[in-house]
């Protein structure tokens, strides 16, 4: 009897084991710094998205939401993900630079993000390069927003500016540092924060480059004909209503295609 369920078992894993063979994983980071205020899972609002990729790719594919920054650059390295979409651009320019991993597009909206500085009304400072030996407020120390700004007083000849921030949790918290006093300027790269900012009375000094963020990526262990239906149906996402309807759950207006010029560019500017 013992011996005929071992049977039965190891039959049953032949029978499954293919399947799950197949399962592709996306990994999604949709950032560290934004406070997503969405109804529902991570997981209800891709499911759409999911439903479309699997019946591009004819094999389920499965979400893996990754909220560290240290775990995902992990994962990549070790290239455990099959798909990946990337709100911090460092970290998915870093996949792509490792050859492990291929830029397929970028969200639509998001391709000019910058780290913008934010001043009271009645500050001293007027430039940029009156930043040297203030306090200044960021997002995380891991925030692409951060990471931008960083990047930025570097290139500037700024010495050791990473002494100079002081981090809060999130983006919407940096102008509350700057009213209390607890810094000089704060960085943010919400446009509704400095809208918010800006209705108030307060002022951008000033900002960085752009970088595109909010990148899909594909693993290069996937042929390249199934990278070439991913990139289509990502970018074309937009022309049908299943696609437009996948997009609205995880508030997106669409996808651009990977530019490899702006992306050197912008690996440049970042020092990757």
């Amino acid at each position: 009897m013992f011996a005929r369920r071992l049977l039965v078992a190891a039959a049953m894993a032949v029978s499954i084991s293919p399947a799950f063979a197949q399962e592709a994983i996306l990994a999604v980071n949709e950032g560290a710094t934004y406070q997503d205020l969405e109804s529902g899972t991570i997981h209800d609002r891709y499911k759409p998205l999911l439903d479309l990729l699997s019946k591009e790719l004819k094999r389920p594919v499965k979400l893996l939401n990754v909220e560290k920054y240290a775990v995902l650059e992990k994962g990549l390295a070790e290239e455990k993900y099959d798909m990946a979409f990337i709100h911090p651009a460092h970290i998915g320019l870093q996949a792509v630079k490792s050859g492990n991993y291929q830029g397929l597009c970028t969200a639509k909206g998001f391709t000019d993000y910058r780290a913008r500085v934010l001043v009271p009304k009645d500050s001293p400072l007027k430039s940029m390069q009156d930043l040297q030996g203030k306090k200044l407020g960021v997002p995380s120390m891991e925030s692409i927003t951060t990471v931008m700004f960083v990047a930025n007083l570097r290139q500037m000849n700024f010495s050791q500016p990473e002494k100079m921030l002081t981090a809060t949790r999130y983006q919407d918290a940096v102008p509350f540092m700057i009213e209390k006093g607890f810094v000089d300027a704060g960085v943010t790269g919400s446009g509704a924060v400095e809208k918010e900012w800006k209705s108030k009375g307060g002022r951008v000094l000033g900002e960085t480059s752009a970088v595109p963020v909010k990148q899909f990526l594909i693993s290069k262990k996937i042929g390249e004909a199934e990278r070439d239906k991913v990139r289509a149906l990502m970018t074309g996402l937009a022309n049908n209503e299943a696609g437009k309807a996948a997009l609205a759950r995880i508030g997106m207006t669409g996808f651009v295609q990977w530019d490899a010029g702006v992306m050197k560019q912008a690996s440049t500017q970042l020092g990757i």
